[in-house]
């Protein structure tokens, strides 16, 4: 009798093969021969599942960026406006060995979108959904009354990212030298600034 292969097990093996890679080897050194290997497979396995090395990194950043994304609606769920902002903007600061390691990844990513159209779009798309999840956010706070109506909500939403991927860059160019307090201080003047001249 055959041996059933639970396929979407064994893709979920490649993608969390994948992730380990990158985080030992960086993006760049990364390869299929490798991801096969630390997962316990051939190159040949891998490939029946993904076509080449920007599908598969592709899929191991989109797998594990969930959970960042579940802590940010959950931000949200759990409270509205300026509260879930300063919240959902907290949640994506380097602040423990997991999400630094996440910056490290989404660094390296940056890097490589230069050289990779099929990168570059994944790094845009997630811009997109950041941005727009900021912007959601201060447009709650102007129907709350918490914020102006004449703030430009994706203008500022931009502004925040921006601040966010100074902070997480800063971060990793220390070597990890700056602390939770100084980022969490960052975040919540800037929030505090946009929020000074607001009903």
């Amino acid at each position: 009798m055959p041996k059933i292969v639970d396929h979407d097990a064994r893709r979920r093996d490649f993608i969390a093969a994948a992730y380990a890679t990158i985080m030992e080897q960086g993006l760049a050194n990364t390869n299929l021969r490798a991801v096969a290997k630390k997962a316990g497979y051939t190159t040949g396995a891998l490939v029946h599942y993904f076509s080449d090395k920007d599908e598969l990194i592709r899929e191991a950043l989109d797998f594990f960026g969930e959970e960042v994304r579940d802590r940010m609606r959950s931000a949200h769920v759990d409270q509205k406006g300026r509260a879930a902002l300063t919240k959902t903007l907290l949640e994506s600061l380097p602040t423990d060995k997991r999400s630094a390691s996440s910056w490290r990844v989404w660094l390296a990513l940056w890097y490589h979108s230069e050289a990779s159209t099929d990168m570059r779009a994944e790094e845009r798309r997630r811009y997109r959904e950041w941005i727009g999840r900021l912007a959601k956010m201060l447009d709650e706070s102007k129907s709350l009354g918490e914020l102006s109506a004449i703030i430009d909500s994706r203008q500022e939403a931009r502004a925040l990212v921006a601040l966010v991927d100074g902070i997480g860059v800063q971060f990793l160019m220390s070597g990890g030298r700056m602390t939770t307090k100084q980022m969490v201080g960052m975040v919540e003047r800037a929030v505090a600034r946009l929020y000074a001249n607001s009903p």
